[in-house]
């Protein structure tokens, strides 16, 4: 019994004495959070109609907007865009690729009508496609270019996830002055 008692008194003593010499944990650092925006609000996909200046009539119009940043005077997002139009014997597909700059004084994330200022670079690729009756042969024609573009228009929030988008773009360089019409709509 008294060999019981004085191991147990032994290794009471060491854990007491361990939790002593232990120095105290720090206290967890103080909650900082910034406002993001959730994974929905970072990507959208649009689906639209545009009347381009030119040959073309109407151009269908599928793209994919990512939101990259913000600064205290820009928001910023790049935008994956392929466009398809036909009239004739004249086909033509397009794949451009903007970065956009939106003024943050232009607009309030929580507006539901949000009018839509924005412009930045993009460069292009672009193909034609000829198929002119009594030859057997098609004629293809491609080109890549980079642009400045300005975006003016407005967003209809209609649900969190889905809304309208009409806008107009001017390029330059350009054959004119407003190049682009478009009524789309987008899903986040």
């Amino acid at each position: 019994m008294a060999f019981l008692g004085i191991a147990a008194a032994l290794c009471l003593g060491g854990s007491v004495r361990a939790q002593v010499e232990a120095t105290p944990p720090k206290p967890p650092p103080a909650v900082t959070s910034t406002i993001g925006r959730t994974g929905e609000e970072r990507d959208r996909f649009e689906l639209g109609a545009a009347t381009p200046e030119g040959y073309f009539d109407v151009l269908g119009t599928f793209a994919y907007r990512r939101f990259i940043y913000e600064s205290q005077a820009f928001e910023e997002s790049m935008q994956l865009e392929a466009t398809a139009g036909k009239k004739g014997y004249l086909s033509e597909g397009a794949l451009s690729l903007y970065y956009f700059f939106r003024p943050l004084v232009s607009f309030r994330p929580e507006w539901r009508i949000r009018p839509l200022l924005e412009f930045g670079p993009g460069a292009h690729i672009s193909v034609q496609v000829a198929d002119i009756e009594g030859f057997t042969d098609r004629s293809f024609h491609a080109a890549g270019y980079l642009k400045t573009h300005a975006y003016a228009g407005a967003e209809f929030q209609i649900s969190p996830k889905v809304g309208v988008l009409v806008r107009g773009r001017m390029s330059v360089p350009a054959h004119h002055p407003l190049d682009y019409a478009q009524a789309a709509i987008f899903l986040r």
